[in-house]
């Protein structure tokens, strides 16, 4: 593990622990907001005094590293604003408070739809470009006031990944939020605490299947949107390389193998009841 994962890894940790005292979001999110901070102020220190060894590890730091990090940032400043403006307990006025940031946050991933691409598919043929500071190549016109303040700890997309990051995970916290008000009574998914204990390459099997057969959404929800929605119903990583595996099960001997194993294990138990 690289000095600059392992700030990663402390911050995850100081953040459950965070979570774990404090008494309500907005003092959680009071105290995360500082816990970023200084794990990014860490994060730059390192970056002045020992730098990177080579352009592939200073790809890895400006892509993930860096991110995961100012990802969270820019979450916990969003929540803290978004729960401060919160319209007390009037339902209707939370759902609109709620349903007007989900608009913003939507606006601009559609905006910024062909990076999201690049971050959800995993490329990297603009890696380079992308990650790598005092790149020539990029206008200056284009490069944002902070990158120009600030140039030896900001590439050119640093600053838009962390952003995406960040959306991805409000819109989450705001839809489970306005599910909490629709169905005051029912018990979250995080609360069931479901494993995916299979094999991954199962679960995209299934997943492929759902989408190729166009049963959610009338057949509307995207891969994305799917994975997405398994990932959070089976706390497990699936978006990235959703892509990925379908080259995978295509390749495969029997690309439906795991579907053909439910299928006999379910007449195999019909039979079994009817006899």
């Amino acid at each position: 593990m690289t000095k600059f994962e392992q700030i990663v890894v402390d911050l995850e940790a100081e953040l459950a622990t965070t979570s774990d005292v404090s008494e309500n979001i907005l003092q959680y999110s009071d105290r995360a907001i500082g816990h970023c901070k200084v794990a990014l102020d860490i994060l730059r220190e390192l970056v002045e005094s020992e730098g990177f060894s080579d352009k592939e590890s200073e790809i890895q730091f400006f892509k993930k590293i860096k991110p995961s990090v100012f990802s969270k940032l820019l979450y916990f400043q969003r929540i803290f604003d978004l729960e401060s403006n919160r319209p007390g307990k009037d339902k209707k006025g939370v759902k609109k408070h709620f349903a007007n940031e989900l608009k913003k946050l939507r606006k601009y991933m559609k905006l910024h739809q062909v990076k999201v691409q690049y971050y959800r598919c995993g490329h990297s043929h603009l890696d380079e470009r992308y990650f790598t500071r005092n790149n020539e190549d990029i206008p200056v016109e284009l490069k944002d006031s902070q990158a120009l303040m600030d140039e030896e700890f900001f590439a050119w997309k640093d600053h838009t990944f962390s952003n995406i990051m960040a959306n991805e995970m409000l819109i989450d916290y705001i839809t489970k939020e306005m599910e909490k008000l629709d169905y005051p009574d029912k018990k979250s998914l995080s609360e069931l605490n479901l494993n995916w204990t299979g094999h991954t390459i199962d679960l995209y099997e299934l997943i492929y299947a759902i989408y190729l057969e166009g049963s959610v959404n009338h057949g509307k929800a995207t891969i994305v949107e799917l994975a997405k929605a398994f990932e959070w119903a089976f706390n497990i990583e699936l978006q990235k390389e959703v892509y990925k595996t379908q080259e995978r099960l295509v390749r495969r001997k029997n690309p439906v193998k795991y579907l053909s194993r439910l299928v006999e294990i379910l007449k195999r138990r019909i039979n079994n009841k009817l006899k």
